[in-house]
């Protein structure tokens, strides 16, 4: 009996890969995909959450990514992430006009129609492994921020902040 269970279980990882990896994707995939005018809400943990608008432009070479939000997370000034296809990585420098810009290097994953960078850097002056995942909510997307702290023992990812991306025109007032 567990003889046969094992074989069955064999043939069908044989015949039907495993669904639930993730596999690295061309950035200009995700260029395209995120490219356009958006809006929504956006939170932090623990705050209230705020109506942003986001622009995306995808260079026309699609190898880099410009990320305007209206607001930032801790102050109101907008921010702006510009991502940069380099090699085997995708690269992002973030600035905000207040703080220090942030540079990091992240690779790129999709894994169910949604797309995951992933890096390990610093925030909170702690060494952390950043995510930034875009999550398909159609017509739109969910970006989460979340980071997992490497000096401690946290086996998970905690929410940073949510910025919710619709597309404007779904948002527009009916017309009477």
């Amino acid at each position: 009996m567990i003889s046969s269970c094992f074989r069955l279980g064999l043939l069908l990882v044989l015949l039907f890969p495993c669904l639930s990896w993730a596999e690295k994707v061309k950035f200009s995939e995700f260029c395209v995909a995120m490219a356009g005018d958006w809006q929504g809400s956006a939170a932090k943990l623990k705050q209230l959450p705020v109506q942003v608008s986001v622009q995306s432009i995808c260079s026309h070479d699609q190898r880099q990514l410009l990320i305007s939000v209206s607001r930032n997370a801790n102050h109101k000034f907008s921010e702006t992430w510009w991502f940069r296809h380099r090699g085997e990585s995708t690269f992002l420098t973030y600035f905000d006009g207040v703080t220090e810009d942030k540079y990091q290097s992240f690779s790129l994953y999709r894994q169910y129609g949604n797309y995951t960078l992933l890096g390990e850097g610093e925030l909170n002056k702690r060494p952390a492994l950043i995510q930034l995942r875009f999550e398909r909510k159609a017509p739109g997307w969910l970006w989460l921020q979340n980071v997992q702290y490497l000096d401690d023992d946290t086996d998970r990812y905690l929410f940073y902040r949510g910025i919710e991306m619709m597309p404007i025109s779904l948002h527009k007032a009916p017309r009477i």
